[in-house]
């Protein structure tokens, strides 16, 4: 290729022979990247410059940590099965503090680390490197075997940092380090999603109410499978109901999720609600339904895996705008065929759709959300009269 050709011109033709998404990633999975590199190596280059998401893995976090620089654009830099802790840990800090790096990159905000392997005396060598950006906003580090000292040193880097505002440190083998986060929480005022997921930290969830009595600024909090009992729950629901920052809460895989729904019941900002896979009984349907039809800023519902038995339901015996029939035959609980051919336009209209893997609900918007589930208690919203429950 003639070196003079005016590189915005290759760009141009580059982004017309592939879609944007298509070149968002630079991994071994992208099959347009493959043959562009194999056709022309300065288009290559000129597609490394586009790309704004990196993937390191085992075969190319040399090779490419080396020609960093070349991907000017990328946000978002992740590690994918390296199995070399210490590796990592020296490419990571040497993109976080090299100036040279730090120049010519400076649109990175996002760093994935999970399942890396690293412990302890890793974190220790990246939060230093981190103090000395100020670019990242986001960072994954779940599944490293972090442990209590890990978090600690974590909170305590976070206490003095105001650029990170996602962080996500599930399955960290911390049972007390949701004591650090809460006293993290209770200072911080950048932190907006905080993802403690798969840690059992029933015995600390005092310490992270605390920190949301003072925090005004967290969104999004995921506690899945923290083994959170009814006390905990009701603990988290005290300190939530007067927090008017928090939209999301995913408790799923824990306890206790009557006791929080109760206090929810008004919350002014909820939007998300995940209370999967907590034996939800009959009665805690009906409570869940309750909050349903009382919070009008909740906008979806996980109830994935609860209660065992269905209630059986049939979509037959909807009584919403059938006024017009002309006989009773709507009310047989099976096929009704035979019935007069009047009647076949007002059953489409009424009958609810029904399927075993899905929820469906209309929000204060009349918009209708669609969810997967694999509960056999199904909550579905009459699409005719809107704010009328039926429950499944």
């Amino acid at each position: 290729m003639n070196p003079s050709f005016p590189k915005t011109i290759i760009s141009n033709i580059i982004l017309k022979l592939f879609k944007q998404n298509e070149i968002i990633s630079w991994d071994s999975n992208n099959d347009q990247r493959l043959i562009m590199q194999l056709v022309c190596k300065e288009w290559c280059q000129i597609l490394r410059s586009l790309c704004s998401s990196l993937s390191l893995t085992k075969s190319n976090i040399i090779p490419l940590f080396f020609k960093i620089q070349n991907f000017e654009n990328i946000n978002h830099l992740e590690i994918l099965n390296v199995e070399a802790p210490d590796v990592v840990t020296k490419v990571i800090c040497n993109i976080l503090i090299d100036p040279n790096i730090n120049n010519t990159i400076k649109q990175l905000k996002s760093i994935d680390l999970s399942l890396s392997n690293l412990s302890n005396s890793h974190i220790h060598y990246i939060l230093n490197a981190l103090r000395l950006n100020k670019s990242v906003e986001d960072i994954n580090l779940e599944g490293n075997q972090l442990g209590d000292q890990s978090i600690y040193d974590l909170s305590c880097f976070l206490l003095n940092n105001n650029t990170i505002r996602y962080l996500d440190l599930q399955n960290c083998d911390s049972k007390n380090g949701l004591a650090c986060i809460g006293m993290l929480l209770s200072k911080n005022d950048s932190i907006i999603s905080l993802n403690w997921s798969n840690n059992d930290s029933n015995s600390s969830i005092d310490f992270l109410c605390q920190g949301l009595k003072l925090n005004k600024t967290l969104t999004s909090l995921s506690l899945s499978g923290c083994n959170i009992d009814e006390l905990g729950a009701i603990c988290l629901g005290e300190v939530l109901k007067n927090n008017n920052s928090i939209k999301y809460i995913d408790l799923s895989r824990d306890y206790g999720a009557i006791s929080l729904a109760n206090r929810l019941r008004n919350h002014p900002t909820i939007k998300y609600l995940d209370i999967s896979c907590n034996n939800i009984s009959e009665r805690g349907v009906e409570e869940i339904s309750n909050i349903l039809l009382s919070n009008q800023s909740l906008k979806k519902l996980k109830l994935y895996q609860n209660i065992e038995n269905e209630i059986n339901f049939n979509n037959n015996n909807n009584n919403n705008n059938n006024n017009n029939n002309n006989n009773n035959n709507n009310n047989n609980n099976n096929n009704n065929n035979n019935n007069n051919n009047n009647n076949n336009n007002n059953n489409n209209n009424n009958n609810l759709e029904t399927d075993t893997n899905e929820i469906f609900f209309r929000n204060t918007n009349d918009e209708i959300e669609l969810m997967d589930t694999s509960s056999e208690s199904r909550i579905y919203y009459n699409y005719i009269s809107p704010r009328q429950m039926i429950i499944l």
